[in-house]
């Protein structure tokens, strides 16, 4: 996101004093050098009030005391923004802002009122930077507060490297040591990797709301599926008797090998054949047929019986054998705890091969021959044991098929005695109404009803294809943004960045930079591998100026993918902000010469690569992002190397800092 910083300004509490101004380079590495309490660590804090944070950070003290007002003059794209946030006095914060916006915006002497809440501020940054208007959330009715649409103050986090986080080897990022801004940028990640954007998080609620409807429609085509197993006693019971009525005239007998299609095939004819004809005609013999399915049906009922009851005799059988063994199983297992000194070896390391009788002094082996024996029937109880436990699974198993064949069986048996009750009734129907013509024609509206209720059941019918739609609609849509395409997408640019990181790393002049380093964005921290293999995350690396230079070198691979990234895709303002990345060699590598520090000879070349690296980042993007640096380190260090800019010329000190000499008096 083309978003730089032209201008810091403050207001002063005093009317009767000027604003106070500083001004940034848009095309270099800014550089704002300062002594301590001369006010450079308040930079960020102002920068990321004025960006609408909900807390405000900005040191109490002289720069609270006399500021009224805090302001920034932004440039993005081919507009300018002045936002400025009033100082919220004793409160946490205000949401008192005033935004201007235009081609050339005009900076005000002074600010009266407000004109837009921290709230409105935010949400017109965030039409700036074109982000989703969608949550991250897969459940709708449950949103946590990190799985809320993103926002542009979450991917300040890659743009501010305060003192405290930029050589603390526990915290990578910025906010990242609170939970909430810890989950929401994980949360983040991948969007503002490029791995994911708008049109991803729009076809995943898409994708949510196809497996939602397919969820539904397989419910709705089970239950259909029931209800059609339900009716199938119906259906068969319908067929016998649309014979007797003669409406199936010449229609063969069903046996056990026909399925419900069988049925269906004969019982679909038969609106249209009462349509074309007068009157049914019963075939000579129906009343037969019928009689004897009856009587097979019953037969069929007998056999069954017969059958289950043979099952449930053989599965109680089992299941008494079953629990015999048990109780035999637990005497061998009582049996072994009893020669356990001799299953362990005990025993027969106390026994030597012979002994002398206590009472005759006679040599004798007899002991070494009773062990054998212990030992002989131990091995002979394991391995009964183990047979018995063999056998115990062998009958666990035939016990699960018995119980099985017997639920096909009851079921079975159920659809015949159902089906002969639908017969018996109909059939008292029959011989009441001597199957007169009125008889038929109410029948035919039975069978017709039954059939309308099959079609609306049937799995092949319309339902099955809308599943069928939607089964390849989901894999379509998972093959562009299922979790193996996004995290096939993620482990690409994490590979990217890792190469980056090493570049810089070897600026800087990072211990052992050659070994590979892996941005974990699970942990929010980076995992080293080693040569000899051992992978070690930031916090068991030694030294204030490794955890620097990882730190550094980090956010300047972050911003060189974000910077080639899509416009649509790069959410990410494109400044960076580092607070004193030299303190690694302060004070510790530094004596004073009267108020310039200076570094040790040793050290020099390492706090240079420091602005060697700024000065690289720069160059190599044409100067698409921008880097402020808050430092103590003077140009005395820095000063011929390329690409930099001393901002305002001049160190801060005391009497020349951010808060003018003039407000304190």
């Amino acid at each position: 996101m083309n978003f730089k910083i032209k201008k810091i300004i403050l207001y002063p509490k005093n009317k009767t004093l000027l604003k106070r101004e500083v001004n940034f380079d848009l095309k270099r590495v800014n550089v704002i050098v300062g002594d301590s309490q001369t006010g450079k660590s308040a930079i960020i804090p102002i920068i990321d009030y004025c960006l609408g944070s909900s807390k405000c950070a900005i040191p109490v003290g002289p720069i609270r005391d006399y500021c009224e007002w805090f302001a920034l003059l932004i440039q993005t794209g081919p507009i300018e923004l002045f936002l400025a946030r009033r100082e919220p006095g004793e409160q946490a914060q205000t949401s008192d802002m005033f935004l201007d916006e235009g081609k050339r915006v005009k900076i005000p002497e002074s600010i009266s009122i407000k004109n837009r809440t921290n709230k409105e501020v935010v949400n017109r940054l965030n039409q700036i930077a074109k982000l989703p208007s969608l949550d991250f959330a897969d459940d709708e009715s449950n949103i946590k507060p990190y799985e809320e649409r993103p926002s542009f103050k979450d991917f300040l986090a890659f743009c501010f490297q305060p003192q405290h986080i930029i050589a603390n080897p526990y915290t990578l990022f910025y906010k990242a040591d609170t939970i909430e801004h810890r989950f929401k940028l994980e949360t983040i990640f991948p969007l503002a990797l490029g791995v994911i954007n708008n049109s991803t998080l729009e076809l995943k609620k898409r994708l949510k709301a196809l497996e939602e409807e397919l969820r539904m429609k397989r419910r709705e085509l089970d239950d259909r599926q029931k209800i059609l197993k339900a009716w199938e006693v119906e259906i068969k019971s319908n067929y016998i008797t649309a014979i007797e009525f003669g409406l199936l005239n010449e229609a063969p007998m069903p046996d056990e090998t026909w399925v419900l299609q069988d049925y269906l095939v004969f019982l679909k004819t038969i609106p249209e054949n009462i349509r074309t004809s007068k009157a049914p005609q019963v075939d000579i013999g129906a009343t037969k047929k019928v009689l004897d399915y009856i009587n097979t049906l019953k037969n069929k009922e007998t056999e069954i019986i017969e059958d289950l009851y043979n099952r449930r005799t053989k599965l109680e059988q089992i299941r008494t054998f079953n629990s015999t063994s048990s109780l035999y199983e637990e005497a061998l297992t009582t049996q072994l705890k009893k020669l356990e000194p001799i299953n362990n070896g005990w025993l027969q390391s106390k026994i030597r091969d012979s002994h002398s009788c206590p009472l005759c002094g006679t040599e004798t082996k007899s002991a070494t021959k009773e062990i054998r024996t212990l030992i002989s029937i131990s091995t002979k109880i394991k391995l009964k044991a183990s047979v018995i436990d063999k056998s115990k699974d062998i009958l666990d198993k035939e016990i699960t098929e018995l119980l099985g064949q017997v639920d096909g069986l009851e079921d079975q048996l159920n659809r015949i005695r159902k089906q002969l009750r639908e017969l018996s009734s109909k059939n008292d129907q029959l011989d009441r109404g001597n199957k007169n013509q009125e008889n038929v024609y109410r029948y035919q509206g039975r069978i017709e009803q039954n059939l309308k209720n099959l079609k609306e059941t049937e799995g092949d019918g319309q339902l099955s294809q809308q599943i069928n739609k939607l089964v390849q609609d989901i894999a379509n849509l998972n093959g562009k943004i299922g979790n193996f395409a996004i995290n096939k997408r993620l482990q690409d640019a994490l590979k990217r960045i890792s190469i980056t990181i090493n570049t810089y790393k070897e600026i800087l002049r990072v211990e052992n930079y050659s070994n590979p380093t892996e941005l974990n964005i699970k942990e929010l921290t980076l995992k080293i591998s080693s040569k000899s293999g051992r992978e070690d995350y930031l916090w068991e690396i030694g030294s204030g100026s490794n955890w620097m230079g990882y730190h550094v070198s980090t956010i300047l691979a972050l911003h060189d993918h974000f910077l080639k990234l899509k416009d649509e895709n790069n959410y990410v303002p494109s400044f960076t902000v580092f607070d004193q990345p030299s303190q690694a060699y302060f004070p510790e590598m530094v004596r004073k010469i009267g108020k310039t520090p200076t570094v040790a000879s040793d050290d020099l070349p390492r706090v240079r690569a420091i602005f060697q690296s700024f000065s690289k980042f720069t160059s190599d993007n044409k100067a698409k992002c921008q880097v402020i640096v808050l430092e103590h380190a003077g140009n005395d260090i820095w000063g011929n190397i390329e690409n930099i800019h001393f901002v305002e010329g001049h160190r801060w000190t005391k009497d020349n800092a951010l808060i003018p000499l003039a407000w304190l008096l």
